[in-house]
């Protein structure tokens, strides 16, 4: 048989639990939509890719075969 005592611990450990894990999204939630109130970043998160190389123009570096 199950004795009332620890019946009714079990049954208030489960509630205290319930709330944390209540207490804990209501927290994360409202961090989340209060970050979300400021003005969004600009650009992404890819850098810049970088330039194109550029044709060489100059004729003493050009190589002739012959």
């Amino acid at each position: 048989m199950i004795s009332t005592q620890l019946l009714s611990g079990v049954l208030l450990a489960l509630a205290v639990l319930g709330g944390a894990a209540l207490t804990l999204s209501v927290t994360i939630y409202a961090a989340a939509s209060a970050a979300k109130r400021g003005q969004a970043p600009r650009g992404g998160i890819r850098r810049d890719l970088p330039p194109a190389p550029q044709p060489d123009t100059d004729d003493a570096r050009t190589l002739v075969l012959r």
